[in-house]
């Protein structure tokens, strides 16, 4: 079996950045319930969470695909995405109508220009 040094590499990353956007998601998301876990795939441009709605039993499956950070000409970033899907049929179709432009704005503190060369 071959051992592949950039394979081996970009999996520790994606690790290693999944557990640092966790904790950043974690208050981001409080109001709305726990995210329980967060992972993100760089080289297939995915970012999956699992969330735990205030007051429901069972989590939620999030998935955005096709994710990029972006700054807007005021220095404000933005998460943008191409597809964006959950476990729940209804939630998607909300979101879908809730985010038509497909972006959601990060807080003002967030590193953009880090996690644009990390993503």
């Amino acid at each position: 079996m071959a051992f592949d040094i950039n394979n081996t590499l970009a999996s520790a990353k994606d690790k290693s950045l999944s557990k640092l956007l966790l904790s950043a998601a974690k208050p981001f998301l409080r109001e709305y319930g726990e995210v329980v876990a967060l992972c993100i795939d760089s080289s297939a441009r995915t970012l999956t969470m699992e969330v735990l709605p205030v007051g429901e039993r069972e989590t939620i499956g999030v998935e955005l695909t096709g994710y990029k950070l972006v700054t807007d000409e005021t220095g404000r970033g933005w998460l943008t995405f191409e597809r964006f899907s959950t476990t729940r049929q209804w939630l998607t179709l909300v979101a879908e109508k809730a985010l038509p432009e497909r972006r959601l704005k990060l807080p003002s503190a967030t590193p953009m220009a880090l996690l644009q060369t990390m993503l």
